[in-house]
C-alpha cells in the first residue's frame, strides 16, 4: 500500500522545486503531493495586489487543508518541508495533521533564530525595503542574493535557469518569517527530522542545530543529520540523491510500507 506525502515548498518558489527528490520517493512507494501555495496570487511576474495582503497563518491553513484533504481511512500523510516549507510542516506536525514530518533546511520558530549576516546579505532586496514598506505589497528576492545565499552549491551554469522559477509572495510573509510564530514541540507526538546544510547562507545551520535540539527534546523526540557539503537548495544540487535516500531510509524506518 502506497504512503502519503506532501511535500512543502520555500518562500519564493513552488512545487516544481521537488522536481529531483520527488521521483525518488515515489519510487519508494510514496504517493507525493507537491502544491504551489496560492499558485494565482504567488506568479513568476506581474503579481495581482492582493497577494500582499496574504500572512503566513494564511500559508500554513492552506497546507493544513492539503493535508487534510490527503488523510484516507484515517491515516494522516507525511510531511517534507523545505525552508519557508520547514516551519509550515512544524505547524502541520503541532496540529496532528500528519503521521511524520522532516524539516529540510527549515525556518526557525520562534524561540530559535539567530543573527546572522549571511542571512540579511541573501534577502537583501527584500528586508532593505523595511517593515513600514513591507506590508501589503508583492516582493521577490533579488536574483543576486538568491544566487549568493541560496544556490551557492549549485554549479554557475545553472543559476539563471533556476532562478527564472523564483515567484512573488507577500511582504508580510516575510515579516512573519523575521518574526516567527511560535511552535510547542510538546505538542509534536509523531517522528521528525530536522537537516541541516553545512554551507546554507539562508538558513545557518547554526539556527537548525537549535531547532534540532528544540525537537530532540519533543514528546517524541526527533532526530538530526546534517550535510557539511550542502547548502539552502538541497532539493537539487550536488549530493541531493543522497540526501534523497537518507530520508527515504528514515521515512522507511518510521513508517512502513
Amino acid at each position: 500500500m502506497s504512503r502519503a506525502l506532501l511535500m512543502i515548498h520555500g518562500v519564493g518558489c513552488g512545487g516544481d522545486v521537488w522536481d529531483t527528490m520527488r521521483p525518488i520517493f515515489e519510487g519508494a512507494g510514496f504517493e507525493c503531493e507537491a502544491p504551489t501555495i496560492f499558485p494565482n496570487l504567488r506568479t513568476l511576474e506581474d503579481p495581482p495586489e492582493r497577494l500582499g495582503t496574504r500572512k503566513l497563518s494564511d500559508y500554513v491553513e492552506e497546507m493544513s487543508d492539503q493535508a487534510k484533504a490527503m488523510m484516507t481511512n484515517g491515516k494522516r500523510p507525511a510531511v517534507i518541508g523545505h525552508s519557508m516549507g520547514g516551519l509550515i510542516a512544524q505547524t502541520l506536525a503541532e496540529r496532528g495533521l500528519v503521521s511524520a514530518a522532516i524539516f529540510l533546511t527549515p525556518a526557525s520558530p520562534a524561540g530559535c533564530t539567530v543573527t546572522d549576516l549571511r542571512v540579511v546579505r541573501t534577502f537583501w532586496s527584500v528586508v532593505s525595503l523595511g517593515e513600514k514598506k513591507l506590508p501589503g505589497r508583492a516582493v521577490k528576492v533579488g536574483r543576486r542574493g538568491f544566487s549568493w545565499g541560496v544556490l551557492n552549491a549549485v554549479p554557475r551554469p545553472r543559476h539563471a535557469d533556476i532562478y527564472k522559477a523564483a515567484r512573488y509572495d507577500s511582504g508580510q510573509v516575510y515579516i512573519d518569517l523575521l518574526k516567527p510564530p511560535t511552535v510547542e514541540a510538546g505538542r509534536v507526538r509523531v517522528p521528525t527530522l530536522t537537516i541541516g546544510a553545512g554551507k546554507d547562507r539562508a538558513t545557518v545551520v547554526k539556527a537548525v542545530r537549535k531547532l534540532a535540539a528544540k525537537y530532540g527534546a519533543a514528546a517524541y523526540p526527533g532526530d538530526y543529520l546534517e550535510y557539511p557539503d550542502n547548502a539552502h537548495w538541497i532539493v537539487d544540487e550536488p549530493g541531493t540523491d543522497i540526501v534523497t535516500a537518507d530520508l527515504v531510509t528514515w521515512l522507511n524506518r518510521k513508517m512502513p510500507a
